[in-house]
C-alpha cells in the first residue's frame, strides 16, 4: 500500500535552523533530497525525516570547510613569491 512506503511521523527528528545574521536572508531553508523538496522556516524547530537532518548537517560542514579553505588560500596568495 502507498501508506506503507511513506515515513511515519514517529520516525521524524527535530531540526533547528538558525535564523541567520542578515535581515536580508531568506526566512526559509530549502532542502531537496531525491526530488522531494522541503522548505523549512529558520528560527524554528521543524520535524523532518532523518535524511533531511543529515543533509542539512552535511551541507553546513561542507560550507564551513569551504570557508576555511578559502581563508587558507587567500593567506597563501598574500605571501610574497620566493624567486631564486
Amino acid at each position: 500500500m502507498a501508506t506503507e512506503n511513506k515515513e511515519k511521523k514517529e520516525d521524524y527528528v527535530e531540526l533547528y535552523i538558525d535564523s541567520g545574521h542578515n535581515a536580508k536572508d531568506d526566512p526559509n531553508e530549502f532542502i531537496s533530497i531525491n526530488g522531494k523538496n522541503y522548505i523549512l522556516p529558520k528560527g524554528e524547530i521543524s520535524m523532518v525525516p532523518p535524511c533531511v537532518k543529515a543533509e542539512y548537517e552535511r551541507s553546513r560542514r561542507a560550507a564551513s570547510a569551504q570557508r576555511k579553505s578559502a581563508k587558507e588560500l587567500l593567506a597563501k596568495a598574500k605571501q610574497p613569491i620566493n624567486a631564486t
